[in-house]
């Protein structure tokens, strides 16, 4: 075809830039996150199912030691000291693991200052993948001295665990995404480890059932060892920020302790000049607490008590879970960012002029020398400056904390009406509800990450999956040790109510949880208060105000 004036010089440069920027965002590093999340949740989530079910046989074999062998027809295992002493072994396992996470928490946090997201992330799936390794020789001697192999091969995770590499990607994409997105991301990031967990389930499962309860851990094993290898491939080498001395500082024992010292209450100075002291991280950490504890035993709760009182066995366990998690990622995944997004409008009003046309100006590109402006040297910019400032202030959190507070409402609302379930599908019903209660978590991240200083969100994150973790820890054993308890008596049902009342107290915690004051500033430790005066209309106050506007 004849080219005219207008005709552009290169036809198909446009179409190839577009497709160069397709590319970039398909394999650009967030998605590179969210992939290593997958494939690592999909791989744990092997395990998880059978390891009910192998507790079960071996401490089945553990009772039929001392007692009389079985005679007559039905499961052998299906005894109330048996259930009892599985739902004891199982809360000792997640007491440790959790214990050795909590431990790991600050282990992994250190070695992210040290060697960057890529090495910490292989560090965390080699080990992981050895603890594996021990497993299978628990599962293969079984009995009593299978339990405590397995027990104590637990203790592998205070240098590489499930809590390392969800600290990593987390702490990646807060420096990653912008502070809009922060929150969104999060949760598609936990949509995607909820995704995995949940075909992990249904795999799980279903290979105890057709083949034998070790073949899940030897999958398992092969699959660490692949995740470890596309980390060490595909994982981002940095986290894309420039390191600042708070940072260097932060690399010796105080470094390692650091995420403890981000739950404290700040100081804010208002427009007026007066100080006030906000105790909102205090509360938000203490209702998330609240709520993992509530809610972190749900999993293993529905696996023991559909087991016990409707026979479910690995298969029917892997269909709850698969259904449980593979919804709570599809939630997380599409429709989380959707109510992000569409609620902050809702409670924050319609965006401003000025947010209205942020796309059409990022759309537009300059290619005529007269469009670029001139800075204040009178030089000419070779390119065009990225518009949004990465540690600009997130007017989206107070819906995020929002969303936080209604979901554990829901969440104990769901988990109460669980306690009356009298029939298999009710069991199953609670798993597929379950999920819309969730997103409290990555929410709580959003509004953690902008409460505290740009250079303080990976502590911030490693601060709040410490709270998680630590409450996971204690409703491993609590709740494990009332679980069996109730069923001694023949109420496990009683343990659903358990959970839900300390769901109530949490999101009573997390209501007299308040951001700080709009136009607000905050106050540094290593700042005086009287340097960070932001002063009012008037410029009455000299050489005082202009550096109060040299400290901003």
């Amino acid at each position: 075809m004849a080219g005219d004036e207008t005709t552009p010089l290169l036809g198909n440069g446009a179409s190839k830039s577009k497709t160069a920027q397709v590319a970039k965002t398909v394999f650009g590093p967030a998605n590179r996150l969210l992939l290593a999340g997958f494939l690592m949740a999909f791989t744990l989530g092997i395990t998880q199912v059978p390891i009910v079910y192998v507790f079960r046989l071996m401490e089945c074999e553990v009772f039929y030691s001392h007692n009389p062998p079985f005679e007559g027809t039905g499961d052998r295992c299906h005894h109330r000291e048996i259930s009892a002493g599985t739902a004891t072994q199982l809360a000792i396992v997640g007491m440790s693991t959790s214990f050795f996470g909590v431990v790991n928490l600050f282990v992994c946090g250190y070695f992210i200052k040290l060697w960057g997201p890529r090495w910490s992330f292989v560090s965390q799936t080699a080990l992981i993948g050895f603890r594996v390794s021990t497993q299978i020789l628990a599962v293969t001697i079984g009995g009593r001295t299978g339990e405590i192999i397995f027990q104590a091969c637990q203790a592998i995770g205070i240098i590489g665990g499930p809590r390392g590499y969800q600290l990593v990607l987390n702490t990646a994409v807060s420096e990653l995404v912008t502070p809009k997105d922060r929150t969104a991301v999060f949760g598609r990031l936990q949509g995607a480890i909820m995704l995995g967990t949940a075909f992990g389930y249904l795999l799980g499962g279903v290979l105890g059932d057709v083949y034998n309860i070790r073949r899940p851990f030897e999958v398992a094993f092969f699959l660490y060892v692949a995740s470890t290898i596309y980390g060490a491939l595909f994982m981002p080498t940095t986290t894309g920020t420039a390191e600042n001395p708070q940072k260097k500082g932060g690399r010796g024992i105080s470094g390692f302790f650091a995420p403890l010292k981000v739950i404290v209450p700040h100081k804010y100075r208002l427009e007026s000049g007066a100080v006030i002291k906000n105790w909102g991280l205090i509360y938000l950490a203490m209702g998330i607490f609240l709520g993992v504890f509530a809610s972190g035993y749900a999993p293993v709760l529905l696996q023991m008590y559909a087991t016990d009182e409707f026979n479910f066995g690995t298969t029917e366990n892997g269909y709850l879970m698969f259904g449980n998690s593979s919804i709570r990622g599809l939630f997380l995944l599409f429709m989380f960012p959707k109510i992000i997004s569409s609620g902050r409008i809702w409670f924050n009003g319609s965006p401003g002029p000025n947010e209205a046309r942020e796309p059409a100006a990022e759309g537009h590109v300059p290619i005529n020398p007269e469009e670029f402006e001139a800075d204040e040297v009178g030089e000419v910019a070779q390119e065009p400056i990225q518009a949004p400032d990465p540690d600009e202030e997130d007017s989206g959190t107070g819906f995020d904390l929002f969303f936080v507070r209604w979901s554990l409402v829901i969440d104990s609302l769901v988990t109460f009406t669980a306690g009356f379930s009298t029939d298999g599908w009710q069991v199953y019903l609670t798993g597929f509800l379950l999920p819309f209660a969730s997103g409290s978590a990555p929410a709580a991240k959003g509004v953690m990450t902008e409460m505290c200083a740009p250079h303080q969100r990976p502590d911030a994150i490693s601060a709040i999956t410490l709270v998680e973790s630590t409450a996971t820890l204690l409703t491993q054993g609590l709740f494990g040790m009332i679980f069996a308890y109730f069923s001694e008596i023949g109420r496990p049902s009683l343990t659903f109510f358990c959970n839900a009342g300390f769901a109530v107290l949490g999101f009573t915690v997390l209501f007299m949880a308040h951001l700080p004051p709009p136009d607000s500033k905050r106050i540094d430790d290593h700042e005086s208060e009287t340097s960070t005066l932001i002063p009012s209309d008037p410029p009455s106050e000299g050489d005082a105000s202009e550096g109060a506007h040299e400290n901003d």
